[in-house]
């Protein structure tokens, strides 16, 4: 028994040493990490949460601006088109120097925004 007991106590202690140290709430929610982004309904659209996953400021804010210009086009019955967009076409609303690459802020900023347009195109269709 004390074999097990041994083997489980290395284990659990290595698990601790490995996992990464964690950060203060505010930073782990800027990193993505911590609580889901949740936006506040808007126009009377319905509240809605990111889709899980990894969440970073570029994704969050395509992924909003998507989100609203999906609805607004799915309640007029638009085509499905989240590319036609000058915000997504430009990429970088929102950027900051301190989120590092704009190249690498406009690609998840703009797989955000097509996760947001298809999901709120869908709720204006309904």
């Amino acid at each position: 028994m004390t074999r097990w007991t041994s083997l489980l106590l290395t284990g659990v202690v290595s698990a601790l040493l490995l996992a990464p140290p964690l950060a203060d709430p505010v930073e782990a929610q800027r990193r993505g990490r911590g609580r889901q982004h949740v936006t506040p309904p808007r126009h009377g659209a319905p509240a809605r949460e990111a889709p899980r996953g990894y969440h970073e400021p570029a994704f969050a804010r395509g992924y909003d601006d998507g989100y609203e210009h999906g609805l607004a086009d799915g309640r007029r019955g638009a085509r499905y088109d989240p590319v036609e967009s000058r915000a997504y076409r430009n990429g970088d609303r929102g950027y900051a120097g301190s989120y590092g690459s704009r190249d690498a802020y406009r690609t998840n900023y703009r797989a955000g925004f097509r996760q947001g347009y298809e999901d709120g195109y869908r709720d204006g269709t309904r």
